[in-house]
This record gives structure tokens, C-alpha cells and sequence, in this order.
């Protein structure tokens, strides 16, 4: 068995992977941050590697799982030391990340102590998050709490252990605010809109509920930042683990696996922030440009692709790319049905932008599954393929791409394939699109029933005849045919 990662494993980590070029032993807590997977290890913890060698300050990250998994086997056993690898090309780049200095999970109860301990330190001036977009329990379509959702009928009853995104936050506002402690900076890191603000509607909502003077100190007392991130980071396979450890002669059950890649917008109110910005993370007076620029060019190609592609039997993105149909499917619903309806983005070539989303998602040294880019995606595809969808048909422009990637998620839905093979699907709304499917006597029908889930579709799109017609026709070829072949027809329909 080989060593862990850890303290007392360093001098063992060959000398080509990068160290922190600052003094860790001297690092002091500033950041809580909830919801520790991989993407802010190789996003945020990068970032914060980054502006502490640039200008070393109390800006040390303890990290909080308000769900599974729990972080004791990984980080917590490596004192917070992990590695992350950035591949393409066929190149490997090593860096030692040592912004992490504790972990707690609230599944114990020592685990939830330490994490509200850590939420009321005054050393704790920003919190940021990765929680997904499910974790803000909201509705995705109109972005305010969900307050029939378990998770949140379950901590209104007992808000002193609540565990959700909204409970845990708020709680921790009302402690500080009892003990005279000025609030943390408030950082949502997740692909929602307009996700500060989202975040500061759920949080407010959530408090309203319990007690709307809280609420209103809130509301006037706390500063909620937007946000743009941007890293391709799938998950770590044990492959990965096992090629690092006969790379290093050490194993990193916490190694986060990413491409060179990345980009980091952030919301300017003025407020003190480690050096991210030397970094290279642009701070600007309005987020919402590059934001949507982000999620319907970069996580308009994933979610249009993915689970046609999942349907295609590939279990890899970078396969997809490599497929010329789905590459020329993806090149050509950007270009002719979202690019047009972009916001001005300051700095951004539109056409290099696209061309290098492109080149990163064909990237075959990253091993993205399709079946992890579709998880949750009704809470994904509103901003990522509706919206996008709603102005082009405002427009009068070409939009038939876009129904065919909506159609391809109520397929996933569906949980089979074109021949009857059963896949898992991963999403909140699981059950329900199941009993839809169930009881439609018809891809029309199952296509009616699910443009009537108000709460990711809202009421505009079913009322939309012509739509309807189109995701019906696409709906029922992808439960007749291979989705490949559909996408082929598809794109002969485009060029005609």
C-alpha cells in the first residue's frame, strides 16, 4: 500500500509537482466555504493558491459538506493537502493545493458544532459556495425558495439544525448578528442566474419564514456577490488515483483531475477579497454578460449534447466532439440560434470564444461522462437551453437545435433508450417524469405533460403551439430511432 498524501508524506512528493509558494504553516482561516467537491477544489482552491503567492493574507479556506459525501477519508486524512492535475494534449501539469487548512461534515455531530463554530468565527469575512444548482432549493424557473421542498419544511421545523443551503446560512447570519459579528461577503461559485442575487431571494425567503425582522437585517446588512465560473472538472475516477499514485509513489483519495482552462468573473461592490484578481479573475460592476455568454455557449453545448449522447450509447463528451455529426450539431445550433441573442460581453470575441468552448469540450485527456453532465438537469436547462430558446423565438431566428436538445432531456427522462435499454437518471424530478412517461399514451402527450412542470418550464412554453409540434415530432423520433441518426436529420433540416 502506498502512503497518503499528507504532512508527513511531503518530502516523498517528487520535486516536478508545485508547491504553495507561501508559508502554510502561517495561513490563518478568512473563508468558509459549503459544499467542498471537486470543482472548487480545482477552481476556487486554485484561484486561492494563486492570490496567497501573490499577496499572502488571512485567507485560509475551511471547507463544509452540508451533505454527502463526508470528508474525514479524504481531505480530512490529508490535513486539507490534496493535488490537483490540469491534462491536454497529452500533458500533465501537478500542483500541490494548500488553501484548505479543515473540513467538516454536518452528518455528526461533531462534524455540524465545528461547521456552525467556523460559520460564527469572526475570522470567517467570506463564505463561498459549491452546492449545485439543486442545493439553493428553489424553483428554477422563477429562482425563490422552494418552500414545500423537504429539505426546507424540514429545517423551518427546526431551524437550530438546519442543514439546507438557505437554513444553514441563515442560521449562521442570526448567530453572528446576536453576538455583534459583522456579516461574511456572501460568494455563490454555481451556474445559476444571477446566483448571488438567487442566493439573497432564498436566503431571505427562508428567513422571512421564521422571522421576518431577521429577514429585513438581512436584506439591508448583508452583501451577496454574483459570480461567473468557469473550469472543466469531471469527477475523479479511481484510474485517476491509481495513474497519480504510480506517478508519485503517494495516494491522493483527494486529487481533483481539470484542463488548463479557466475563468473567474466577479461581482465589484467594493468589498476586500483575497488577490484573485492578480490571479487573473476579473472584477467588474456586472457579472450578468459573461455569465450568460458561460452557461448557453459552454453549458449550452453540454447540456444540448449530453444526453443525446447518452441516448447515442457515449459515455464520454470528448467522444461526442470527436463524432462529426454531434460536433457540426453543436457548432451549428450555437452559431445560428444563441450567439445572436448574446448580450455585448466586454473583452470576448464571440467566434474565438466558441471555437476555443469547442476545442476544450473535444478535449480526450478529460474524461467527462455524459451521464454526470446530465444529472439534475432540471435545474440546469432553463438557463442553459430555454432561455436561449424563448429569445430566439422572440427573434423570429432559427431555434430547432434547442427544441432538439430539450427533447433529448425529456428522452433521459424517460430512462430508456430509443431500443428499451434502461439508463439511471439522476434528477430531482426523477419520480415525476417517470409517472409522466408511465401514463402518456403518446410522445405528445408525455411531451405536454412535461412543458406543464411549471417550475422549470413556466407557463409560456406549453402554451407555444408551434413549439409543441416540434418537441413532439423530436420526442418520438427518439424514442423510435437511434439519437444520432436523429441529430443527422436534424442537421438536414438546418441546412435546408
Amino acid at each position: 500500500m502506498a502512503a497518503r498524501l499528507g504532512p508527513d508524506s511531503l518530502a516523498s512528493l517528487p520535486p516536478e509537482v508545485r508547491r504553495p509558494g507561501y508559508d502554510r504553516a502561517a495561513l490563518s482561516p478568512g473563508i468558509l466555504h459549503l459544499g467542498v467537491g471537486a470543482f472548487h477544489r480545482c477552481h476556487q482552491g486554485d484561484w486561492t493558491d494563486d492570490a496567497l503567492e501573490a499577496d499572502f493574507g488571512p485567507w485560509g479556506i475551511r471547507g463544509v459538506n452540508l451533505a454527502p459525501p463526508d470528508l474525514a477519508p479524504t481531505l480530512g486524512a490529508q490535513d486539507g493537502l490534496y493535488c490537483r492535475e490540469l491534462r491536454e494534449a497529452g500533458r500533465s501539469d501537478l500542483r500541490l493545493i494548500g488553501a484548505v487548512i479543515g473540513t467538516a461534515s454536518v452528518g455528526t455531530p461533531r462534524g455540524a458544532a465545528t461547521a456552525r463554530a467556523w460559520a460564527a468565527d469572526p475570522a470567517t469575512r467570506i463564505v463561498t459556495m459549491t452546492v449545485t444548482e439543486k442545493g439553493y432549493r428553489h424553483h428554477p424557473a422563477t429562482g425563490d425558495l422552494d418552500l414545500d421542498h423537504p429539505a426546507i419544511v424540514a429545517d423551518l421545523a427546526d431551524p437550530a439544525s438546519a442543514t439546507s443551503v438557505p437554513g444553514f446560512v441563515t442560521r449562521m447570519l442570526r448567530d453572528r448578528a446576536e453576538h455583534g459579528t459583522a456579516p461574511p461577503i456572501l460568494i455563490s461559485c454555481d451556474n445559476v442566474p444571477d446566483n448571488g442575487a438567487t442566493l439573497r431571494r432564498c436566503v431571505l425567503g427562508y428567513a422571512a419564514a421564521i422571522d421576518p425582522a431577521l429577514a429585513d437585517l438581512i436584506g439591508s446588512k448583508v452583501t451577496f456577490l454574483d459570480t461567473m465560473v468557469d473550469r472543466i472538472v469531471p469527477a475523479t475516477r479511481d484510474a485517476d488515483r491509481d495513474r497519480f499514485e504510480a506517478a508519485t509513489g503517494l495516494r491522493d483519495e483527494a486529487l481533483v483531475v481539470g484542463e488548463p482552462f479557466r475563468m473567474w468573473v466577479i461581482q465589484d461592490r467594493g468589498a476586500t477579497l483575497p488577490a484573485w484578481d492578480r490571479a487573473g479573475a476579473i472584477v467588474v460592476p456586472d457579472v450578468r454578460p459573461y455569465e450568460i455568454l458561460k452557461m448557453r455557449v459552454v453549458n449550452g453545448i453540454q447540456s444540448n449534447l449530453c444526453q443525446l449522447g447518452l441516448l447515442a450509447g457515449v459515455e464520454f463528451m470528448a467522444d461526442v466532439m470527436a463524432d462529426a455529426v454531434f460536433a457540426e450539431f453543436a457548432e451549428r445550433t450555437i452559431r445560428r440560434e444563441v450567439i445572436p441573442h448574446l448580450p455585448e460581453v466586454p473583452g470576448v470575441d464571440l467566434d474565438g470564444y466558441l471555437v476555443t468552448t469547442l476545442g476544450r469540450l473535444a478535449n480526450p485527456d478529460l474524461r467527462h461522462a455524459t451521464a454526470q453532465i446530465s444529472t439534475d438537469g432540471s435545474q440546469k436547462i432553463r438557463q442553459r437551453l430555454l432561455d436561449p430558446l424563448r429569445d430566439a423565438r422572440r427573434a423570429g431566428g432559427p431555434w430547432q437545435g434547442l427544441a432538439l436538445g430539450i427533447a433529448g432531456w425529456m428522452g433521459y427522462m424517460r430512462g430508456v433508450d430509443h431500443a428499451g435499454r434502461p439508463h439511471p437518471v439522476e434528477d430531482p424530478l426523477a419520480s415525476r417524469a417517470r409517472d409522466i412517461a408511465q401514463t402518456a399514451g403518446s410522445a405528445r402527450e408525455r411531451v405536454a405533460g412535461m412543458l406543464a412542470i411549471r417550475e422549470v418550464f413556466g407557463t409560456d412554453l406549453c402554451e407555444d403551439s408551434e413549439l409543441v409540434d416540434t418537441l413532439s415530432i423530436f420526442a418520438d423520433a427518439l424514442e423510435r430511432r437511434p439519437a444520432r441518426d436523429v441529430v443527422r436529420d436534424g442537421l438536414a433540416a438546418q441546412a435546408a
